[in-house]
């Protein structure tokens, strides 16, 4: 494209000046325009109904695909109101860019961009569809569905080479947590700590992390047995209980009934978050639930109290996590190149998101060997990958199928059934008996039936074995 027609391309720039979209603030908002419009009505309206939705990051990216996508209309002479599927598919067979030379002759034209690709230009450019149509009722809705719900894109599949992205191993994430407790500003190593024990243990996004409030942990004791009896009494924000008169019996109500949960058995706590612009629930071990209270009552307190003490306008958020700079919540655009940059110092692969895949890589064993444990030939990949869906909190099951076949893989690859332990002491008793001497295995099978009766189990069979 020659510089002549670039200067008639829709742009995008985020908003500088502080403004409200409805209560939220705009400032960082992209805008979209160009020369011939000014402001790009149809996208600001979809941004906008966006805002209150998903981070500003999210709305960004959008963005951007709808501003090439705009001028690719204006290219073709086609108004926005008038597109349909062939006009989408021929927006990815151009590599969804303003260029329109590029003309398939038939639907199943290959593409040469990446299917996942492909798959968020669709999309985005189907959410500003339906948010003009069925939220603001802004343009009249077709007789025939605009676009094909049952859209394959084959030739995005066959050319598509997904790198996996690196995870770090469960003793690299521990090295990267002592480090963040070594940074010279303690605070905002503790903001990092805590983030990184949230991705580890309870497969926390970052935007899930950044966005968590008191507030939401408090939500966590909510129909709990433990709490009934007093849960009226503990404040709707547990931060109001760092400090204050009174404060002091309602804190050890709280962690009385936390001990409580523990000699139950209870592990986890339920915690709402908000991710992906969607309300949802992450399952919190008690042990980091316990330590961000700690950390609430006691680091953050100091913080905001000595911060304040300079600024009498200031007033603290209810964020868990609170930036050492500005004294309000992280970006999700901070706190991903701090942990990139961390990461890198120290030499471990990925990034602060593929935290999160290592603790959906441990939570996938554990299923695995439940599951195959209990029910051997006969076990179900469908419902590990759908508990695994819950887990992490995902629309579907399609993005968790690799964290399953690694095992599958390694299955194969042994070329026999194995028996699966999570612990190395039963594993390492196990292959020894695999090598008793044949004359003393009757023997071998009494004393362990002889064991197993004692502990209350009983032999599992392998089901539906030929």
């Amino acid at each position: 494209m020659t510089g002549a027609t670039r200067s008639h391309e829709t742009k995008v720039s985020p908003a500088k000046r502080p403004h409200f979209l409805d209560d939220i603030d705009g400032a960082g908002h992209p805008i979209v325009f160009n020369s011939r419009d000014g402001l790009v009505v149809p996208i600001a309206l979809h941004l906008n109904f966006m805002a209150s939705r998903y981070p500003a990051s999210t709305c960004l990216k959008h963005a951007r695909v709808l501003a090439v996508y705009w001028d690719h209309l204006e290219f073709r002479k086609i108004d926005y109101r008038d597109a349909n599927e062939r006009v989408l598919r021929r927006f990815l067979v151009n590599n969804a860019t303003r260029a329109t030379k590029v003309l398939a002759l038939k639907d199943e034209t290959e593409l040469t961009i990446t299917l996942e690709r492909a798959e968020f230009v669709c999309h985005v450019i189907e959410s500003f569809y339906r948010t003009l149509e069925d939220e603001l009722l802004c343009i009249p809705k077709p007789v025939k569905l605009r676009f094909d719900r049952k859209r394959t894109l084959t030739g995005a599949q066959r050319t598509a080479n997904r790198s996996s992205p690196a995870t770090p191993s469960p003793e690299e994430v521990e090295t990267l947590k002592d480090h963040l407790l070594e940074k010279p500003n303690s605070f905002a190593g503790q903001n990092m700590f805590g983030m990184a024990s949230l991705f580890r243990s309870a497969g926390l996004r970052i935007c899930g992390a950044v966005g968590l409030t008191t507030a939401a942990m408090r939500q966590g004791f909510v129909g709990e047995a433990d709490f009934l009896p007093f849960l009226q009494q503990i404040p709707r924000e547990l931060a109001a209980l760092a400090s204050g008169a009174g404060t002091g019996d309602k804190r050890k109500f709280v962690t009385d009934g936390i001990k409580s949960m523990r000699e139950r058995g209870r592990t986890i706590l339920s915690v709402p978050v908000f991710e992906k612009g969607q309300a949802t629930f992450a399952t919190v071990p008690i042990d980091v639930f316990s330590d961000l209270l700690d950390f609430i009552w006691t680091d953050r307190l100091s913080f905001h109290s000595a911060f304040g003490r300079s600024r009498p306008d200031y007033r603290v958020p209810d964020n868990v996590f609170l930036s050492a700079k500005t004294g309000h919540a992280y970006s999700e655009k901070s706190i991903s190149n701090l942990f990139a940059k961390t990461m890198k110092e120290l030499h471990i692969p990925g990034t602060g998101h593929r935290v999160r895949a290592t603790s959906i890589e441990d939570e996938t064993r554990k299923l695995y060997y439940l599951h195959r444990g209990m029910h051997g030939i006969a076990w179900q990949p469908d419902n590990i990958l759908e508990w695994l869906r819950m887990y992490a909190r995902h629309k579907g099951t399609g993005r968790l199928a690799h964290y399953i076949n690694r095992i599958i893989n390694l299955e194969e690859v042994l070329g026999y059934m194995p028996v699966l332990f999570d612990d190395t002491d039963l594993a390492a008793s196990a292959r020894a008996l695999a090598a008793v001497d044949p004359g003393q295995k009757q023997r071998t099978v009494d004393g362990l039936l002889a064991l197993l009766n004692e502990l209350g189990l009983k032999p599992l069979a392998e089901p539906n074995a030929v």
